[in-house]
């Protein structure tokens, strides 16, 4: 890699040589043209056959960088300056032509449509394994991917019938037909319910189970903790190894953790016991389904401190069930009761379909213009949002928040209306770190407002505890009985301590 001409250039030390495994990184430095910082600082990495390296951290802690670094996108694509060593096969990343580079490391991205070409699962497959491989080992080539990872019942559906967990196996499938070395995997298990989480676990023994070294870069990390050979934590660009055993085991905590003292800044209130909504036997089915989405479904809430968590796998109704309580679709059958004190806000899944304001103040502004005692409102709101560590100017435009400082946002607006308000909140923990899961179900519990909370796993569910909780399936809600996961909160409070 390139040597830098000024004196701020780092020392490389001595490292074991170990360049024969398939992945080695030695004492890796790497900065941006725009930036006189370094994002990595003397990474050190082995990855040998068969080991999967997990490696955790926050945002902005260098883990995209790392992960362009691992493949020369960092150097090629940015022009960004590297010092130190990457090594594929025993051969230094810079030396390798593409065609090589993509037979050594594949990467299957977060986004997973990215991967592909044609709208048919076995036509994008087929014609990428012929134009790798050529007809006859292209065929055979195709067909083997096709049986290791069981495609068989995918091969004639266009990708966007295909479940999160299904897209997932085409995508390292298809990353296979090169017969890589390396697989790197980019938060593999962002936007997946439990049952496509079980699928992508599956996946990376497959995967081991081949040989293959496996890196992955995920927030959601715990389930994967029992696969990975070691885990690394990522931080201000520095790599560390963790004893993952500190994660995986919890200690004898208490649910208090959860729950913050904050006072009520709401306006007005609510009282205690009192039905505030009732969900009446409703059916719904859209226009041009045969199907019933949702079947008989009832549902109350009627204390001003009560939280409805709802589970359910993606495309059970979850959304749906959340939407007809905002009024957004009516029943085909039954009835929405609402009290004529309250009012429901939504929040999606997609944070930012939330806005729709060119900024923060405009959204305070436009919601607060709603409701009587607007000063008031836009007082408590603006100071809510502090609150929650999103300082940012109010001038700015929430679509150039990230993902945590937007759900912040958007629960800040909701709640600047008062106390009078059911929240109904669509996945709100998607996509964040466990330590900011552990601080929006510690912001949630604080708040004095009926909370209806959709979640597709059940590790969310230990984090907002206490909660009525249901489960939708088929249509049909029940009750739902689950324990704390401790682990989970463990590991959420680890993540805290250490900064991620």
């Amino acid at each position: 890699m390139n040597k830098m001409a000024d004196n701020t250039s780092p020392i490389i030390s001595g490292v074991r040589d170990d360049s024969t495994r398939p992945l080695v990184v030695k004492n890796l430095w790497f900065r941006y043209p725009t930036s006189s910082n370094w994002v990595l600082r003397g990474v050190n990495l082995s990855v040998g056959p068969g080991e999967v390296v997990l490696i955790v951290g926050a945002s902005g802690s260098g883990k995209t960088t790392l992960l362009r670094s691992l493949t020369g996108v960092g150097s090629w694509i940015y022009r960004g300056e590297a010092v130190g060593e990457v090594l594929l096969g025993g051969r230094r990343i810079e030396e390798l032509a593409i065609e090589d580079l993509r037979r050594l490391v594949q990467v299957v991205n977060q986004n997973v449509y990215t991967h592909f070409i044609e709208h048919v699962v076995k036509s994008d497959l087929y014609n990428t394994s012929i134009a790798i491989h050529g007809v006859d080992r292209g065929r055979k080539m195709f067909w083997k991917v096709v049986n290791i990872f069981k495609l068989e019942k995918l091969l004639k559906k266009k990708f966007f019938e295909l479940s999160g967990g299904q897209l997932r196996r085409a995508a390292i499938a298809k990353a296979m037909l090169w017969d890589p070395s390396v697989v790197i995997l980019d938060e593999p298990l962002m936007w997946l319910d439990d049952e496509g989480l079980e699928e992508v676990r599956e996946l990376i023994t497959t995967l081991k189970s081949m040989g293959k070294s496996i890196v992955i870069f995920e927030h959601r990390f715990v389930s994967l903790l029992k696969l990975a050979s070691s885990v690394y934590l990522l931080k201000s660009g520095v790599l560390k190894m963790m004893n993952h055993e500190q994660l995986r085991y919890p200690r004898d905590i208490s649910l208090k953790v959860l729950v913050k003292s904050d006072e009520d800044t709401g306006v007005g209130s609510l009282d205690s016991y009192v039905e505030l909504l009732g969900v009446r036997d409703v059916w719904f089915k859209y226009d041009r389904s045969e199907d019933w989405l949702l079947k008989g479904v009832n549902l109350t809430a009627s204390s001003r401190n009560s939280t409805i968590a709802i589970y359910g796998l993606n495309g059970s109704g979850k959304s749906t069930l959340l939407k007809l309580i905002a009024g957004y679709l009516s029943p085909s059958k039954g009835r929405i009761e609402r009290s004529s004190r309250i009012k429901t806000i939504y929040i999606p899944q997609n944070i930012y379909l939330f806005f729709t304001e060119e900024s923060l103040k405009r959204e305070f502004e436009v919601t607060c213009s709603k409701y009587l005692e607007r000063e008031i409102c836009l007082e408590i709101g603006v100071k809510k949002l502090r609150s929650l560590g999103v300082d940012v100017e109010l001038d700015a435009s929430p679509f150039n928040l990230s993902w945590g400082q937007a759900v912040r946002a958007a629960i800040s607006i909701a709640t600047s209306v008062g106390s009078d308000t059911i929240l109904l909140l669509d996945e709100p923990f998607t996509g964040l770190t466990y330590a900011d899961r552990l601080s929006l179900a510690s912001l949630l519990n604080s708040i004095n407002s009926p909370k209806v909370i959709t979640v597709s796993n059940r590790e969310t569910i230990s984090l907002i505890q206490p909660a009525k909780i249901y489960e939708i399936r088929s249509g049909l809600l029940f009750d739902f009985n689950s324990e704390v996961d401790l682990e989970v909160i463990t590991a959420a409070e680890k993540c805290r301590e250490l900064g991620m």
